[in-house]
């Protein structure tokens, strides 16, 4: 992959002047990037939504954050808003791109905290990848047609619904995949205000890393943040916001060719030097060897 000076951010593609935030994507349209935005896919780019990438046919890598994760058929990739990701080039995939809001999938009559709930986002605790065993593979399937379906039809007083119904099915019988895949996953009583915390720390990461900050934020003290990040993460709260900002600098140096500097700057340091020191500490490299080994 290329590297960038800068990170681009890409909004949702609001492929046929829909009303409501989502769109459905096939392979043929991502490789001949035939989308509404003037970013090159098949470079890193942040997403400002939701994304689930489907395979139908075909393998390959799929490239989110500084990692590769492969694929094959009946592979789900679940891309987070603001995670780094880039597409393969590959005519031999067959696959369907959906992209959505959470307000989309949380709005409406059938509105819950259906986000907040899924494990299927949160890629600081598992993998993005889910594979489906053959017999399961009629069932996303016809969903996904029938939204695909859906959405390329004039729309109606029933379009929105429908599209946000099977997505939510989709979503729905892919958290049980995950939990069946994965005997030892249980929901804690935490899980919501776990997520509550997350998006405090995308926010705030490169201005606040004091745990006081966060607590003080979501009206708790420090004491049960540490209690909520020790049963979700195994790790106290400072562990787990060092982590974070970690990772975001790794983004920084692997996809962009900003300087060390402008990155130090970037992510909340006011001494380049201080910056080095940090990342040294929690990855045993300097910023300059990161760049290198990756």
């Amino acid at each position: 992959m290329k590297v960038e000076k800068h990170i681009p951010g890409v909004d949702l593609p609001n492929l046929h002047n829909k009303a409501f935030e989502f769109a459905i994507v096939s392979n043929k349209e991502i490789l001949d990037s035939n989308l509404p935005t003037t970013h090159d896919p098949f470079r890193p780019h942040r997403i400002r939504f939701y994304a689930i990438l489907f395979i139908l046919e075909g393998e390959g890598k799929h490239f989110v954050d500084f990692k590769s994760y492969d694929y094959k058929k009946g592979s789900i990739i679940f891309i987070a808003k603001d995670q780094v990701q880039a597409f393969q080039s590959n005519d031999a995939r067959e696959a369907y791109f959906l992209l959505f809001t959470e307000n989309f999938i949380e709005r409406g009559s059938l509105s819950s905290h259906l986000m907040q709930e899924l494990s299927l986002y949160n890629y600081h605790l598992y993998s993005p990848v889910i594979n489906l065993e053959e017999e399961q593979m009629n069932i996303f399937k016809s969903l996904v047609y029938r939204i695909k379906k859906e959405y390329d039809a004039p729309d109606d007083n029933l379009t929105e619904e429908i599209i946000q119904s099977s997505l939510k099915i989709f979503l729905g019988i892919s958290e049980r995949v995950r939990k069946k895949n994965q005997s030892t996953l249980s929901i804690s009583k935490y899980q919501i205000e776990f997520n509550q915390f997350q998006n405090l720390l995308n926010k705030h990461l490169f201005n606040s890393r004091q745990v006081q900050f966060y607590a003080n934020e979501m009206g708790m003290s420090t004491k049960k943040l540490n209690r909520i990040t020790q049963e979700l993460m195994n790790k106290p709260v400072k562990t787990y916001i060092n982590d974070s900002l970690i990772l975001e600098i790794k983004r920084f140096l692997m996809n962009t060719s900003l300087s060390i500097k402008e990155i130090s700057y970037k992510t909340g340091f006011e001494d380049p030097t201080n910056f080095v020191k940090y990342f040294k500490k929690y990855t045993e490299l300097t910023p300059i060897d990161f760049r290198k080994k990756y």
